[in-house]
């Protein structure tokens, strides 16, 4: 079966652009990171940055474990959580979610869904109901 779909699809918290891009932050970003978690810019910088980066005015989160730090998966579901979502530096929040993105067409094979050549999702009738119904109900 095949859906259209009739609105820009909403980000299904899958987490996979969390494992594909190193996020930037500049270096008041790393200030107001820092002042949310309630800790000094220098221990966030030495705690939550990636030492391999040289910069002096922006800064990589670092990605133990092949993702970024701050991501946390939801035991017994298909969703992730982003520890900083409420204060996410300015990278996160320009993402937009896209079919057209491969981390966002990875993230649907989670619900054994797929785009196919004409834009639309593929998949069991089950499978696109029940992702269809967890889109109505997620909360950001």
């Amino acid at each position: 079966m095949e859906e259209s779909l009739s609105e820009k699809l909403p980000c299904f918290r899958c987490g996979i652009c969390c494992t594909r891009y190193q996020v930037c932050v500049s270096k008041s970003e790393a200030q107001q990171l820092a002042s949310h978690l309630n800790l000094e810019r220098e221990a966030f910088l030495r705690d939550y940055t990636d030492p391999r980066w040289p910069g002096k005015d922006n800064f990589l989160i670092r990605h133990p474990d092949e993702a970024c730090i701050f991501l946390e998966n939801i035991e017994g579901t298909k969703l992730t959580g982003c520890r900083i979502y409420s204060f996410r530096p300015q990278d996160c929040r320009d993402w937009t979610p896209d079919i057209d993105r491969s981390e966002c067409r990875r993230g649907l094979e989670k619900w054994g869904l797929r785009i196919n050549a004409s834009g639309k999702i593929e998949g069991t009738s089950e499978d696109i109901n029940r992702f269809r119904l967890f889109l109505a109900t997620i909360e950001y």
